[in-house]
């Protein structure tokens, strides 16, 4: 609060004592306001293209454009009340609450790397998440019947929360992993390499060596020393729903000296592609899977293998599996050998029901198997079977069990997991690439993912979209945030020019509609009643309805089911919608604002609002204007902010056309010049009102009080012009970024009857809508606007309103009615 306190005390005295300042201050924030907009709107784009389209992302990403999104929301706030200290005191609240609930479905949680680094793994079913679910899992099968596990310990999560925090990893391997997107596996592979070859060449903390070492030697001491440890991955999350199956490394046959080695080689491993590939499709983030590690006591295996409690090709079958090769099991998991299966019912006991040695056919029981030729003698099967169905009992749905036999012939259980089986109906096989042999008719950039087929319609004016009709293709020259009037009647969009950073791009995006922008030359090419399949996927329009692509346009709708589209819903719920859409209506407020959107959306009205209101109609402020002298019977002066006008003008009292550097003002001055426009130089066309009002011959023809001015900079311009008994204002930014540009203009006044007055404002009104303004009139009042539009459609508009404004200084005195308003508005229209 000291802040704002001490720049509202700043602003005041500036109002006081240095009005200019004052300005140049308010436009030097909105400068920075509108460069903070574009950025929010790419980045807001950037995670609805995450959220709707085809290509998973690492959560990294999301973090890393959330954590920039929001120190962008809040900068643009901070400008906002630069322009204005004092008001809308209450925005930054909202935007801290919106911006603790969206941190909270993004940011990883506190992580823990106090001790215990290592635990024994009779422990590990009491603390799974310092555990991780495979050595939890395994310790909890000594509680399910008493059954046989190694020995071993656990090297705990914590350990590698320190691990990562000793070394500094933690910004690196994000900064690395934002990066990654699955639309590029040779990328995703350079990329686990680099976090690899750091996790490798990092050192293990100390006080975690010494700990996973004791438990070793222990683990030694009791089996008498000399032993072989085998040290698998155990991270959180694997062996659950989503089981990792394969992702991570076990290293076998490690001694004690080589521990600290292999150790490094597990956590490396998850970070190699396949892992990391596997948990973002998964949409895991890296933190959220921390990874423990589980040693356990090599055992010399005769015959090892997998237990399946139900056969995932055919649930409905009552019968499980037991499947065995010699040694251990890496061959059978990794598909290089042919297993020995055998099926059994799961009854109670269970029986066995067939036998598959190495992969020939299935032979029936119907007696006793010679010593010698079993696969695996009946009683182990029956004894795996019988577990396994204990297992399925106590932990509630099918088990995918690890177990192997030593050499004297005993049983042991080393791993168990949830089976995966799912119906039919949830196979997510990849969608066949469509070859289309159609040549496109053009081709753009696509703003908003699918397909869309429908007949072509161009709209006269992006204000009149009554009549659209349904399912159409509308193609337009622009993306205008009014198109979503008209959404649910709509195919596709097609526009001339246009950005997916757009308003209505992320509209579309959220409700599924296809978009292709920046297509140059579509209201040229495509003609209205014009068959057209739009693929926004690839940025083309095809003429008549593609086949191939008709069957993905019925289905256009995304399919954003995965773990990963489920959590990132919840972090667009406080980013993407956009509520504030009437900057009219009661909720446009701060207290209306729900999502990041609606914040930046408000502070874009609301600072453009700002700088169409900048000089007061006493034009304060304006000390250091210069006198504009340019053939015209205007008296005008001119304050430039910088870069308005050229440096040959910098020490001129007075400037003429010559020394505009704003392409604006070129404009506008284009359309006052306009050879149409016929200027009566003997009358001044200055406030005569005002004049009226308070000169009684103390204030002179040319005061400030009574003149037209200009505040300019490069790329901006705010106008107020003062025509008779009437005054205009005008207020534009003109730049490259279409996102930026806007056109606001207010007509009022005049010296006629009102009656007058309403017609001409109705040539105004006819005239403005033509050229795509929005325009409302209240009372002798007419407000039009024309946002986000390219630099060459402005300077256009400029010169229109230049020539408008020259028409229109005495056009109340001579309207008499309806039909000669509509007789002037097409020969002015022709005169364009």
């Amino acid at each position: 609060m000291n802040i704002e306190l001490s720049e509202l005390f700043r602003h005041w005295t500036y109002q006081v004592f240095a009005p200019g300042t004052l300005l140049r201050k308010k436009y030097e924030a909105f400068k920075n306001l509108l460069d903070i907009d574009r950025t929010c709107l790419r980045r807001i784009a950037e995670l609805e293209e995450l959220y709707y389209g085809r290509v998973p992302a690492d959560w990294a990403r999301v973090t890393m454009l959330t954590r920039a999104l929001s120190a962008d929301v809040k900068a643009i706030t901070s400008e906002l009340m630069r322009m204005r200290p004092g008001h809308y005191l209450d925005l930054p609240d909202y935007r801290r609450k919106i911006d603790f609930y969206l941190s909270m479905q993004t940011e990883p949680p506190d992580f823990d790397f106090a001790p215990p680094y290592a635990i024994a793994l009779s422990e590990a079913h009491l603390c799974p998440d310092e555990a991780g679910n495979k050595a939890a899992r395994l310790s909890g099968l000594a509680e399910v019947e008493d059954l046989p596990v190694p020995g071993g310990f656990v090297i705990t999560t914590r350990a590698f929360h320190y691990f990562i925090e000793y070394n500094e990893l933690r910004p690196r391997i994000e900064t690395l992993l934002s990066k990654v997107t699955l639309d590029s596996p040779g990328f995703v592979m350079d990329i686990c390499e680099e976090i690899q070859r750091l996790v490798m060449e990092a050192e293990v903390p100390p006080a975690v060596e010494r700990e996973y070492r004791e438990h070793a030697l222990a683990l030694a001491a009791s089996r008498g020393g000399g032993i072989k440890l085998a040290v698998r991955s155990s991270a959180v999350g694997e062996d659950t729903e989503a089981s990792f199956a394969g992702q991570y490394d076990s290293i076998l046959g490690v001694s004690l000296s080589d521990l600290s080695s292999a150790y490094r080689k597990v956590l490396a491993s998850k970070y190699s592609p396949k892992a990391v590939t596997y948990r973002i499709r998964y949409g895991m983030p890296d933190m959220q899977t921390p990874m423990a590690v589980l040693v356990l006591e090599m055992i010399d295996a005769r015959t090892s293998g997998v237990v399946y409690t139900r056969d995932p090709a055919a649930p409905e079958a009552d019968t499980l599996a037991v499947y065995a090769v010699e040694g251990i099991a890496r061959s059978l998991v990794d598909g290089s050998s042919s297993p020995h299966v055998t099926t059994l019912s799961r009854t109670n006991p269970p029986a066995v029901l067939s036998r598959t040695c190495g992969g020939a056919a299935p032979q029936v029981v119907s007696g006793a198997i010679p010593d010698g030729d079993e696969c695996l003698a009946d009683e182990y099967a029956e004894t795996l079977a019988r577990w396994g169905l204990a297992l399925e009992d106590a932990f509630g749905g099918p088990q995918d069990i690890e177990w192997c036999m030593d050499r004297l012939g005993s049983l042991c259980m080393i791993q168990c997991r949830p089976l995966a089986i799912l119906p039919p109906s949830e196979s997510h096989a990849p969608e066949a690439a469509v070859e289309v042999s159609v040549e496109p008719v053009l081709s753009g950039v696509g703003a908003s993912p699918g397909i869309g087929i429908g007949t072509v319609c161009r709209p006269p004016r992006v204000t009149e979209l009554d009549d659209i009709p349904e399912g159409c293709v509308l193609v337009a020259d622009t993306l205008a945030p009014v198109f979503a009037s008209v959404l649910e009647r709509l195919s596709a969009v097609v526009t001339d020019t246009g950005s997916k950073a757009s308003h209505f791009a992320s509209v579309a995006r959220e409700f599924g509609l296809p978009v292709i922008v920046d297509a140059k030359f579509a209201t040229r090419a495509l003609t209205d009643g014009m068959t057209v399949t739009v693929d926004a996927d690839a940025g083309r329009v095809y003429p008549g309805s593609i086949e191939a692509l008709a069957i993905r346009a019925a289905k256009r709708a995304a399919d954003r089911t995965t773990p990963f589209h489920r959590r990132l819903r919840k972090v667009m719920d406080y980013i993407s919608p956009l509520n504030l859409t009437d900057p009219d209506a009661e909720n446009f407020a701060p207290k209306g604002c729900r999502t990041m959107h609606d914040i930046v959306r408000f502070c874009h009205e609301k600072a453009v609002a700002e700088m169409f209101s900048l000089v007061n109609k006493g034009g304060r402020g304006l000390a250091q204007a210069k006198i504009l002298e340019g053939g015209l019977p205007l008296v005008m002066h001119i304050l430039d902010l910088g870069g308005g006008l050229t440096p040959q003008a910098r020490d001129a009292t007075v400037v003429d056309p010559c020394h505009f550097a704003s392409e604006a003002m070129s404009a506008l001055w284009e359309g006052l010049n306009h050879p149409d426009i016929q200027w009566d130089g003997s009358l001044l066309a200055f406030d005569w009102e005002e004049f009226d009002r308070m000169s009684a011959g103390i204030v002179g023809l040319k005061s400030k009080l009574l003149s037209s001015y200009v505040i300019l900079a490069r790329d901006y311009m705010h106008t107020l012009l003062r025509f008779g008994y009437h005054f205009a204002v005008l207020d534009t930014m003109c730049t490259d970024h279409s996102d930026s540009n806007y056109i606001n203009f207010r007509f009022k006044g005049g010296g006629a009857e009102m009656g007058q007055r309403r017609l001409r404002l109705a040539f105004v009104d006819k005239v403005l809508r033509d050229a795509g303004f929005t325009v409302r009139i209240t009372g002798d009042m007419l407000e039009a606007n024309l946002a986000r539009a390219p630099r060459p459609r402005i300077e256009l508009n400029l010169t229109l309103l230049g020539m408008l404004l020259g028409k229109t200084r005495l056009l109340d005195m001579a309207l008499t009615g309806d039909e000669q308003v509509q007789q002037l508005v097409d020969e002015f229209l022709e005169s364009v």
